[in-house]
């Protein structure tokens, strides 16, 4: 067991935190391996971040202009990664735009748009309320978790029921599937009508789906991910060549969404101009801004959580909300969204061994190679590459959540699961959500076996590093999950990955 400490961890000496972090990352990498796997990672995070983009602008008042909308996301990315590789207590720290706020960055998006609309302001107006909108929701977020940070309310934000978080990542995995589904069709509301007439370009991209989820299941390695993306973009050229067709042609045919062509790198933030910013379209965001600020800085307690699994030594939570929290204030304030740690991939290196901040460094510098090419990358994608990633992010999440759940919990945490689910569908995320902490809080009151209570996290739940662990104790969540979950560690590991949207396209 675990020494009695009676400081708390705001008075945890901030020196010897990160000695017992670091005492086994001192002697870093050669240059050469921290440059290798950072080009990996990229290969990976590139991809998704990307296909992020296409969500938070999936309303089509923003189709002409996704270029530049793209390569915003993309230096999001970037500067979450140098923030993160800068000022993470974790050396192997990889972080970038991330699912958890991705809803409400859309939700957001496409209120501003449509209050642009409804009053005549034309699209550079919508473009520069929305751009700016965006980022100072990501900047006063990032405030929100540094504040929570320093007062110490990580642990408060962890006690929502693990079942009302099951049911919000199911429709995280629905919300990303319907996206990828638009971005073949071409549209951002679907009917069945329209899903029969562009079903030629539904198939490809469910097909991919299913294969790289597939292929990651079946072969549980890093190169696996890469391996199938690659497939995917050779299949398409070679159909092209063996049709005759070019990317004109298949641009025209719509395979490849139409946008307008892209600026050059330093045009980026053209569209963020604070002159024609429609400040009366902002105020509606506040409840959709409240409910992102919960909902990410749960994400990001989970993803430290589940890093603290996996190193079976302490973190500190309040600190590295903080951290987060400083990157989300930096992206906002570049024009950026919010973003987190990528647990698959901070685990992926660990895993490896790199214990040198270069290989950070290095995956930054390779977005931003991708950020500076003088072309439009997305006039080379086709939309059923999008379709496949999400495709599988979808199954990915909906099939663990609204599934796999079941056997982990009481069948009145799973009803909860499922009614949470339901009501995000009819009431929006943040009623939905409170909807769901509604039900489980009358089941309590009902003595309805809805699983243990949770508990605030504290220093005593954490055992020092220069402590032996039991084998028993390394399965101990700071959140309080059904026993179940912690009866196998690969099960429990398997729970946290995915519990995040890159993460779940994880290979490893």
């Amino acid at each position: 067991m675990t020494k009695d400490i009676s400081d708390s961890m705001d008075a945890y000496d901030e020196q010897e935190y990160f000695e017992e972090i670091h005492k086994e990352e001192e002697d870093g990498n050669p240059l050469y391996v921290s440059i290798l796997y950072g080009a990996i990672n990229c290969t990976i995070v590139i991809p998704v971040v990307m296909s992020f983009g296409n969500i938070i602008y999936r309303d089509d008042a923003f189709v002409p202009y996704m270029p530049v909308l793209i390569k915003l996301t993309l230096v999001s990315g970037f500067v979450h990664q140098i923030c993160f590789s800068s000022l993470s207590s974790l050396k192997f720290a990889v972080g970038s735009v991330q699912d958890a706020g991705l809803i409400f960055l859309s939700s957001m998006a496409a209120d501003m748009a449509a209050y642009c609309r409804e009053y005549g302001y034309d699209d550079e107006a919508m473009l520069a309320t929305t751009t700016v909108g965006l980022g100072l929701a990501a900047a006063l977020l990032g405030v929100g978790l540094v504040v929570v940070g320093k007062l110490g309310l990580a642990g408060y934000v962890q006690l929502l029921p693990t079942c009302v978080v099951a049911g919000y990542l199911a429709y995280i995995g629905w919300f990303v599937g319907y996206s990828g589904i638009g971005i073949m069709v071409g549209a951002s509301s679907l009917t069945l009508e329209l899903l029969v007439q562009n079903i030629v370009y539904v198939l490809p991209g469910v097909a991919g789906g299913i294969f790289i989820y597939a292929s990651v299941q079946k072969f549980r390695h890093v190169v696996v991910l890469p391996l199938c993306i690659t497939f995917l973009l050779l299949a398409f050229y070679i159909g092209l060549v063996v049709t005759g067709s070019s990317i004109d042609q298949a641009t025209e045919n719509g395979w490849i969404r139409k946008t307008e062509k892209a600026p050059v790198w330093y045009h980026s933030w053209d569209y963020l101009r604070l002159d024609q910013v429609v400040w009366s379209a902002l105020p509606q965001l506040w409840l959709t801004w409240s409910g992102m600020l919960f909902v990410v800085a749960l994400s990001s307690s989970l993803d430290v959580a589940a890093i603290e699994l996996e190193m079976k030594r302490p973190l500190d939570y309040n600190r590295e909300l903080s951290m987060v929290g400083i990157s989300n204030f930096v992206s906002g304030m570049t024009g950026g969204y919010t973003g987190s740690y990528i647990f698959s991939q901070s685990i992926f290196s660990l895993r490896i061994g790199i214990r040198s901040r270069m290989a950070g460094f290095a995956l930054a510098f390779f977005q931003l190679v991708i950020i500076v090419v003088p072309f439009p990358v997305l006039s080379y994608v086709p939309n059923f590459f999008y379709g496949s990633l999400l495709s599988m992010i979808c199954m990915d999440l909906m099939y663990e959540w609204l599934w796999e759940f079941r056997t982990k919990v009481t069948v009145a945490e799973y009803i909860i699961a499922l009614s949470t689910f339901g009501l995000i569908h009819a009431l929006g995320v943040e009623y939905g959500i409170l909807g769901g902490v509604a039900i489980y809080i009358l089941c309590r009151r009902l003595n309805v076996n809805v699983g243990e209570l949770k508990q605030i996290p504290t220093q005593e739940d954490h055992p020092t590093s220069n402590e032996a662990v039991p084998a028993q104790e390394t399965l101990n969540l700071p959140i309080d999950v059904p026993a179940e979950i912690k009866e196998y560690k690969e099960e429990t590991e398997r729970l946290m990955t995915n519990r995040t949207k890159a993460d779940s396209y994880n290979s490893f």
